[in-house]
């Protein structure tokens, strides 16, 4: 029996419009045997990078085969294009806006394609909903076996828009990043990872000052460390987390993205 084809959904639209319900009717109008599974759908809205960081962290662990649809797109309607990527295990449809940007560090041997023919579309297209209109019929039609190939022509890899996410940087003996996402429970990640804090110093033998206040050394988990108490670990992304624990810590300090983290080798 064949196994049926995978889309996700990832998107800034909430639930309270119908937006959301009006994509999944596309597709399953096109191809009523799919599976969707929604990804998420309470992306800060326009966040861009929260899309790409989301994306990035989630889409490896789907089955071969799964089209992801990305619908962060505060440029619908402009000059930016609508995309198809195709890796070795996976198919990406969305806008060429930098939503992809953590995909295109990780896989190789990427091919892009301009989202162009119309007959892929719906009859009429809407210059404010291109998830409905274009990503959800598109990626439809995927599912049932179009190739990316007959959507449209080519794009090179190095055309396509990147982010400009910060590199954290070393100065003397701090190592200085910054907070890049807010997870829904008010966590901080950061844009410090596991292979850039390993060349400056052993988890253990850091100190780490954020907003004026220091946070004891990392621990291994959640679990640990005191009601309420400023926690630093690392998290399923492989990336620096700050957490204030059994709270909010972005609304309790009123910390967000930019905020500068300091980390310095303990003596």
């Amino acid at each position: 029996m064949k196994d049926k084809a995978v889309i996700t959904l990832l998107t800034d639209f909430g639930w309270e419009d119908g937006y959301i319900g009006a994509i999944k009717g596309v597709i399953l109008g096109i191809n009523p045997q799919c599976l969707i599974v929604d990804l998420a759908h309470e992306i800060s809205p326009h966040d861009v990078l929260g899309a790409a960081l989301v994306l990035g962290h989630t889409y490896p662990y789907f089955p071969k085969g799964t089209i992801h649809v990305v619908v962060v797109d505060p440029g619908v309607g402009g000059e930016r294009k609508p995309l198809i990527l195709a890796t070795e295990h996976y198919l990406f449809v969305g806008p060429d806006n930098g939503v992809f940007d953590l995909v295109l560090r990780r896989e190789h041997g990427i091919r892009a394609y301009e989202l162009a023919e119309k007959r892929f579309f719906l009859p009429q297209v809407s210059q404010t909903f291109h998830g409905r209109d274009v990503f959800a019929p598109a990626a439809a039609h995927l599912s049932l076996g179009v190739s990316p190939e007959q959507m449209g022509p080519s794009v090179p890899i190095e055309a396509m828009v990147t982010l400009d996410i910060p590199n954290p940087l070393i100065k003397g003996e701090i190592l200085q990043g910054e907070v890049i996402y807010i997870d829904h429970f008010g966590n901080l990640i950061t844009n410090i990872s596991q292979e850039v804090l390993g060349g400056f110093a052993p988890d253990d033998m850091v100190e780490i000052e954020i907003g004026g206040e220091e946070v004891r050394g990392l621990v291994s988990s959640y679990a640990e460390g005191g009601k309420w108490e400023i926690i630093a670990l690392w998290g399923s992304g492989r990336l620096l987390e700050v957490s204030l624990k059994e709270n909010n810590l972005h609304q309790e300090r009123g910390w967000g993205k930019g905020e500068r983290v300091r980390i310095r080798r303990r003596r």
